[in-house]
């Protein structure tokens, strides 16, 4: 039987397995995220983990932030309400940076697996 980091770094070394493991990894988080915003991070975490270097993590991690932002402005049309929310100013900002943080910090998870 395989060890788990074993297995971890198969998938990163697999672009296709990277990929699919990626996308999981983001739903997985978003449906965190929808809970508690921790799940942002802990979304970032899963995503980082799949590719194989920090950097490449730490990109990952943003991507997961912009997709999160993505997803929160498609909920704020979908309701109607996106002038009113871009109207509120600052909560709007840290609606929208608190993604682009958290997914990135998140990533730095990757940063305590052995390369």
């Amino acid at each position: 039987m395989r060890s788990p980091l074993a297995a971890l770094r198969q998938i990163q070394r697999s672009p296709r397995k990277r990929w699919a493991a990626t996308l999981g990894a983001a739903l997985v988080g978003l449906g965190l995220a929808g809970v508690h915003w921790l799940g942002l991070v802990a979304g970032g975490a899963l995503v980082g983990c799949c590719w194989p270097s920090l950097r490449s993590a730490l990109v990952a991690g943003l991507g997961f932030g912009v997709v999160a932002v993505l997803g929160f402005l498609v909920q704020m049309v979908l309701a109607g309400s996106l002038a009113g929310v871009l109207g509120m100013g600052v909560l709007t900002a840290v609606a929208v940076a608190t993604p682009l943080v958290a997914g990135p910090f998140g990533a730095l998870a990757r940063g305590l697996l052995p390369e």
